[in-house]
């Protein structure tokens, strides 16, 4: 994935989270409850920390830690194609779209107090030390710093303490509501999309580095494979509008993508014999990717069918174990790798 693409995906993710928790707290009506003597509906100090404090406070701790780790993130996104064995460059769509309903639905605003309680304090610490050398400072200095970042984020640690319980409740409705819900369905309507549009836009990728290597060129000069991504794109949407309108006839298109797979297959097997005879060879997918992506497809296909009485089970498990490996290699890149420069 392209370094420029993967910031504008950050910078999306960065308008798009303040945004979110604006909408939770105006939607979710904090009631603090857990609270005794019903200070939440007694208290105007405590129910406007709550409902209109809290909101503006994590909005501005999430944009500053967007603004200190967007560059990373940028650059976890572009590394994670080149340098995991587990998740192969062309299949990261398949795992991330399950990563962030993941995010949305339940850890976001379960991260939402940390990340504010953090970011907030590492914002006002910065704010007083920006003009000087911290190891230049005295150590009755150093400690009023301290004590001052402290006492500064004592509104956040007060708001975050009166909303945790709120936000876990809010996480795991949300998450019950989603996964037991049609929401789950729909998301396996694209998951089931993606099986087939992958390995399509996988094999013209294999078709269009073989056409660059015969004339001569790496295949890191190939032109941008933004078009195929966009053909991916179309053929999960025609897909997911064949299954919403219930047309069988999707039934046959989904072993597509098996035929599709079993030529990318064959390519990483030949060009993996190749690899010992030129330095310029490499492997197109991992052969873990792309024995987790034949088991997601055997079981989305045959086993996810809903004539199965355990589908239901299996869709979670596979949506849930694809989200699990996304975040999990993504954290893994993320705090083992620098930044990359344009």
């Amino acid at each position: 994935m392209n370094l420029k693409l993967s910031r504008i995906l950050v910078l999306i993710f960065a308008i798009f989270c303040p945004i979110y928790i604006l909408v939770v707290f105006f939607t979710f009506d904090f009631k603090l409850e857990w609270l005794p003597f019903d200070w939440g509906y007694n208290s105007q100090i405590v129910s406007i920390s709550a409902n209109w404090i809290s909101p503006i406070l994590f909005c501005i701790s999430w944009l500053y830690f967007l603004f200190l780790t967007g560059k990373r993130l940028a650059s976890t996104i572009q590394l994670m194609g080149e340098t995991s064995s587990v998740i192969s460059a062309h299949y990261i769509i398949f795992y991330g779209v399950c990563a962030i309903v993941m995010l949305v639905s339940f850890l976001i605003p379960l991260l939402t107090p940390i990340v504010g309680v953090l970011a907030f304090s590492s914002l006002v610490f910065t704010l007083l030390t920006s003009k000087v050398n911290w190891d230049d400072l005295d150590d009755k200095t150093k400690k009023f710093v301290k004590f001052f970042t402290f006492f500064v984020n004592i509104p956040m640690i007060f708001c975050s303490i009166l909303v945790v319980p709120e936000l876990i409740g809010f996480s795991v409705d949300f998450f019950l509501n989603f996964w037991n819900g049609g929401g789950l369905e729909y998301l396996y309507f694209i998951m089931k999309g993606l099986g087939v549009a992958l390995p399509i836009g996988n094999f013209m990728l294999l078709y269009r580095n073989a056409v660059g290597e015969s004339e001569g060129r790496r295949s890191s000069s190939v032109k941008s494979n933004t078009d195929i991504l966009f053909v991916e794109i179309v053929i999960t949407g025609f897909l997911f509008l064949l299954e919403f309108y219930n047309i069988e006839f999707v039934q046959i298109l989904y072993y597509g993508g098996m035929v599709f797979w079993i030529l990318s297959f064959i390519a990483n097997f030949v060009n993996s014999r190749n690899a010992g005879k030129s330095s310029s060879n490499k492997l197109l997918q991992s052969p873990l990717s792309l024995i987790m992506f034949a088991v997601f497809w055997v079981a989305t296909t045959i086993f996810g069918n809903d004539r199965f009485a355990f589908s239901d089970i299996l869709r979670k498990i596979i949506v849930g174990g694809a989200a699990f490996v996304f975040i999990f290699v993504f954290f893994l890149v993320f705090i083992g790798h620098p930044d990359l420069d344009d």
